[in-house]
């Protein structure tokens, strides 16, 4: 796995120094059919087996619910003759808001992906304009953390496994350029192996993922 994240890694830095090279150009329109999204937003996570049980255990103790806020980084490769078709890789995550509850107590859910996807501008046939349609598969880990406030210790469950996402969207073409602000709704499923002590087999971390995100792709 550790092969699969490094070959992204340097597809991704191949692409950001074609992106640079694209921007740095005088001409008006883009040199090279490369984009990059950046775009974050606000969501709730919903746990479902393991986790599902601990967070109804924590519920009846007083805690709220795990929403937060969710980032994802994107390079697309969109040549004029894939009709509106990115084809991409990058980076996509949530950070729990820490929930108060119990008796002087933190608990949180974080994770992280690093995967390909695509976005598809189906009604203009032009990438960055209009509706359009995405989906991402990746591969990362997902943290549980217990604060116990009274001692300040922790107590961390790390879990590893694939997500994968898709959601609907619309761009705003700014005037005379080839960049546009982004609005997704995104859905997210994530289904993750951890090794919790005193367990031989690993157990579960299933989570589902709504969030409302903005960003720009450029």
């Amino acid at each position: 796995m550790k092969s699969f994240i490094t070959i992204l890694t340097l597809t991704l830095t191949c692409l950001s120094s074609q992106l640079t090279i694209a921007q740095e150009s005088n001409e008006p329109k883009k040199k090279l059919p490369v984009y990059g999204a950046v775009n974050v937003g606000y969501g709730n996570t919903f746990l479902r087996g393991v986790l599902g049980e601990k967070e109804t255990l924590n519920d009846n103790r007083g805690y709220g619910r795990n929403d937060g806020f969710s980032f994802s980084t994107f390079y697309y490769y969109a040549p004029k003759s894939f009709s509106g078709l990115g084809i991409g890789t990058g980076i996509k995550g949530f950070v729990a808001r820490p929930n108060q509850g119990g008796d002087n107590e933190t608990y949180s859910y974080n994770y992280y992906s690093v995967g390909i996807g695509i976005k598809d501008f189906f009604v203009t046939k032009k990438f960055n304009e209009g509706f359009s349609f995405k989906a991402n598969v990746g591969y990362g880990p997902g943290t549980e953390r217990m604060k116990y406030g009274k001692t300040n210790t922790y107590v961390f469950q790390n879990a590893n496994g694939f997500s994968y996402s898709g959601g609907l969207g619309y761009a705003i073409p700014f005037k005379n350029s080839t960049s546009a602000l982004n609005i997704d709704l995104d859905y997210e499923y994530s289904s993750k192996n951890a090794y919790v002590t005193g367990n031989t087999d690993p157990l579960k971390y299933i989570n589902h993922h709504v969030s409302l995100n903005l960003g720009i792709i450029f």
